[in-house]
């Protein structure tokens, strides 16, 4: 269990040595000009000029642009957005002091006269997406309406007011979609921009409260108890909606600092602990995991992030913490490499069903449904073929870029890390069908290092029990019992990436690079080297190596995008498990961050043992670091050279000896159903203690609990 220490951020000690003459301006005062200050940090002035005298060149003498449809309604990509975006643009230009353009009069008659097009037009713009009249028109309004108060003459009372009735075209926050999440804190904020433009001292308050009571730890959608991120349900959302939610409460806390309506250093600190222990921890460099991100997932450049909202994060937090952000940003900006203050960690993530390792040389996470959690939705006619995503999606991360803009060119039946149908049609999504997981076992143990995840999978007529055993620099992948009645092959998929330079592969033999194209191995093959990752194979299987352009479009999977022809040439490792298996297994290791196939077969596999691989017991054991991991499908007992670990109820355990020759214990009930407690049994060389585990409850179930016991 994570505890939250509050300490008074920077910033709120900062307030105290304001000068007092800036105290004497009103909260609204110092409001409007830090939305203003905000809102001018980009473009650079030259940059801004340019495109503004490039609009005014173009807009009409009524106020208009030709080339915005007005009357569209699409749910995105929503053009008349467009107009006020470009108004927004002369507005900073007029209101910003050293741009050529400064209380330009010409420009002044331009602005006046684009607001009295967009107020007069009849019928009003409208659009299918209540997001753009609630959250993105508004926000700007706000924003353009503030600027404008920076400069003389500024927008007349008249129609600052029809602009201002714009604003209150929004969907409410107490009530779903505008109290949830990301989107309170996004309408929340052109609350304050409108109470901060009349000197509405009560809409202040209101918005700046319900942003205030959204920071907390929820069973519902926001930061949950183990700092994960729920949105549209409880679906993960650590970035899209987590990254949105994040940017608003910061912008809100900037606005307010120093204020009576400022944010409380409990609240901060609640902020702190998600975006750092989070947020951050879904990301390998610059890029995010790309289960993460929902149905974001079908957009051009989604996995890619940059360092702006770190930097304003860091700006919020306190003193302790500026390191932890600043070697994100050197990563997130290529100053570093991905590498960098990366320190080790294994985070299982309870409430969401998600788990992540990283080590300084690699990250690996695993995001499974379970009958808690929801499947990455679709929606806005995205993400038509992510019906696979949280079936054990796995993330093998080094550069970070392994995935990047590989989507429209997947095989989205053969995700990382899944057992699925090879099935070439699949279904197109409904939108906005919140679908759960049905299955109940599906958990992590993590003693923070280290880690054991699994997923008793039963869907689409297809059966697995799946685990994923993360031990140090190795992630071992075991499945048993897979079966299926179905029309296709059935295939657990080891990865599918960007074919990024020659795939090596060795037998008990040396390596040797391996030829384009497709490739079957039934045996022989223990070893395959690409892009800085390794994969050992310990029995023979049927293995399919690909390495062929897999053509394909952004339409394919997101219904707003091009249907221009996308060409890439993809690596792809498969098991193939053939038509109707019954008790198939595999068996695989994950070897990331070695740089070539002589350092991948220096790794030691040889002190990783697969002790069972069935449906009662998954096992697997570390020689080299004294660790050993269990996944028990029904209670009862299992023993190993000797030694032997018993438990009274299915669970999930991780042992591991420590120098003084004590072993620490830690356990999970993955279904998060039982109450009470878990006896576990451990027998080391003849002796033996029995240990009594009290689950944890409410929000905490299904977390992680560890205990240290001297065999003696």
């Amino acid at each position: 269990m994570r505890n939250y220490y509050y300490i008074i951020p920077l910033f709120f000690l900062l307030w105290n040595f304001v000068p007092s003459f800036a105290r004497q301006n009103s909260d609204f005062e110092i409001i409007r000009k830090r939305v203003f200050d905000e809102y001018q940090n980009s473009p650079n002035t030259k940059d801004l000029d340019e495109e503004v005298n490039k609009l005014l060149a173009s807009i009409s003498s009524n106020g208009s642009w030709e080339d915005i449809n007005y009357s569209d309604k699409s749910m995105t990509g929503w053009k008349p957005d467009i107009h006020i975006k470009r108004l927004g643009k002369l507005a900073k230009a007029y209101s910003r002091s050293n741009s050529s353009l400064y209380q330009n009069p010409e420009l002044y008659e331009t602005i006046i006269s684009g607001m009295k097009y967009w107020t007069s037009l009849e019928p009003a713009p409208k659009s299918d997406n209540w997001w753009w009249l609630s959250i993105s028109v508004p926000q700007e309004i706000g924003r353009l309406l503030i600027a404008m108060r920076f400069a003389e003459p500024t927008t007349p009372s008249d129609l600052e007011e029809a602009m201002l009735e714009w604003m209150n075209k929004t969907v409410s926050i107490t009530t779903a979609p505008g109290k949830d999440g990301s989107n309170l804190t996004d309408i929340a904020q052109h609350m304050i921009m409108q109470a901060v433009l009349i000197e509405d001292s009560e809409l202040l308050n209101s918005a700046v409260s319900v942003t205030s009571e959204s920071i907390k730890v929820t069973q519902g959608d926001g930061i949950q108890r183990d700092g994960s991120f729920h949105a549209h349900g409880p679906e993960l959302y650590m970035h899209g909606y987590g990254r949105e939610y994040l940017s608003g409460i910061r912008n809100v806390a900037v606005f307010t600092v120093g204020t009576s309506y400022s944010f409380s250093p409990d609240q901060i600190a609640l902020i702190s602990d998600f975006a750092r222990n989070g947020y951050l921890q879904s990301m390998r460099g610059r890029y995010i995991d790309f289960s993460v991100i929902g149905r974001g997932i079908a957009r051009n450049n989604a996995t890619r992030t940059n360092s702006s909202l770190v930097k304003q994060l860091e700006e919020i937090d306190i003193e302790e913490h500026k390191d932890e952000y600043q070697n994100a940003i050197d990563r997130i900006e290529g100053k570093q490499p991905p590498s960098y203050q990366i320190k080790p960690r294994n985070i299982h993530y309870w409430r969401s069903d998600y788990t992540v390792h990283h080590r300084p040389e690699f990250m690996v996470s695993v995001n499974i449904a379970s009958s808690r959690t929801i499947r990455t939705e679709s929606g806005n006619n995205e993400n038509l073929n992510g019906q696979w995503l949280t079936e054990g999606a796995t993330n093998i991360a080094v550069k970070g870029d392994e995935y990047f803009n590989i989507f429209p060119n997947w095989e989205w039946n053969k995700i990382p890390g899944t057992t699925t149908p090879e099935n070439k049609k699949l279904r197109k999504r409904t939108n906005w069908v919140a679908e759960l997981g049905n299955a109940d076992f599906v958990g992590g143990v993590s003693d923070g290092l280290n880690g054991v995840t699994v997923y008793k999978m039963d869907d689409y007529k297809t059966k697995a029990k799946k685990a994923w055993f993360f031990f140090e620099d190795k992630i071992i992948c075991l499945g048993a019992e897979i079966s299926a009645d179905r029309p296709e092959n059935i295939n657990t998929t080891v990865n599918q990436s960007r074919l990024r330079g020659s795939v090596s592969i060795a037998g008990p033999g040396d390596f040797k690079v391996l030829d384009a194209g497709y490739s079957e191995f039934s045996k022989d093959l223990n070893w395959i080297f690409h892009d800085d990752i390794g994969y050992y194979f310990p029995t023979d299987q049927n293995i399919v190596i690909s390495t062929k352009d897999q053509p394909g479009s952004w339409r394919e999977i997101n219904g707003n995008s091009s249907n221009k022809p996308i060409q890439k040439d993809i690596f792809k490792v498969y098991i193939n498990h053939g038509l109707n298996p019954k008790n198939a297994k595999y068996s695989y290791v994950l070897l990331p961050g070695v740089e070539t196939p002589e350092e991948l077969k220096a790794k030691t596999v040889s002190e990783i043992e697969i002790l069972s691989n069935d449906g009662k017991v998954q096992a697997v054991e570390d020689k080299s670091n004294s660790l050993l991991g269990f996944v028990f499908y029904e209670k009862g007992n299992f023993e190993w050279e000797g030694n032997e670990l018993t438990v009274n109820q299915p669970c999930l355990v991780q042992i591991q000896e420590g120098s003084d020759g004590k072993w620490k214990v830690s356990l999970a009930e993955p279904t998060q159903l039982l109450k009470g407690s878990i006896q576990v049994t451990l027998k080391i060389d003849g002796k033996s203690k029995s240990i009594n585990f009290d689950l944890p409850k409410d929000d905490f179930a299904g977390s992680t609990i560890s205990q240290t016991i001297d065999i003696g």
